[in-house]
């Protein structure tokens, strides 16, 4: 873990990064747990097994702890600088901004129920906001752990729901069951099956 996160908190990431990050890290539990894909065992299951956080929530703890580092630096020190620092002249090109370090601490802050406006006072207090970020992290997790589970409900609702629907788009032929009109079409083209 040391060695996958070196320098995390200071990383600008987007989901679709820590979703990739999640994804390795899980795979790696599931080959230190010996389990294996085919024993359909959850993803929150494993992090339950492993007694460990997904990897959501150590990015986000990690970046959070920094962010309070910093704020406590004495003015004048470069990393204080750079962070409440703002350009004088320049222009950003047209289209959406890349995202902030300071963007993805305020999604982390709103994840986490600290408040965005006033947590500067919360960090000025270095244990107080170790605890915050402690209390946050576990809020999130969550959140993360019960959306995770309602999608899982809904996709297992949706399977059901489809079995017992009936097929709609069948061929004449050989009664294959193409389940989309343009499936149907190109299916038909190819099936010599006589009635």
């Amino acid at each position: 873990m040391s060695t996958l996160l070196y320098g995390s908190e200071s990383w600008t990431t987007y989901s679709h990064q820590e979703n990739r990050l999640n994804s390795f890290h899980l795979r790696s539990l599931r080959r230190i747990l010996h389990i294996s894909w085919r024993d359909h065992i959850t993803n929150v299951d494993v992090l339950k097994q492993a007694g460990l956080p997904s990897m959501h929530a150590l990015l986000s703890q990690r970046r959070l702890r920094w962010l309070g580092h910093v704020h406590r630096m004495q003015d004048g020190r470069i990393p204080k600088d750079v962070l409440y620092g703002e350009l004088a002249e320049g222009s950003r090109p047209t289209g959406r901004p890349a995202l902030r370090f300071k963007d993805v601490c305020k999604r982390d802050m709103k994840n986490a129920d600290i408040n965005t406006n006033t947590w500067e006072t919360i960090a000025a207090d270095r244990s107080a906001w170790r605890h915050a970020i402690r209390e946050g992290s576990t809020i999130a997790e969550g959140k993360k752990t019960q959306k995770w589970s309602e999608k899982r409900e809904r996709r297992k609702v949706r399977v059901v729901c489809d079995q017992l629907q009936p097929p709609a788009y069948v061929c004449n032929n050989c009664n294959r069951d193409c389940h989309s009109r343009i499936g149907l079409h190109s299916h038909s083209r190819r099936c010599q099956t006589p009635n």
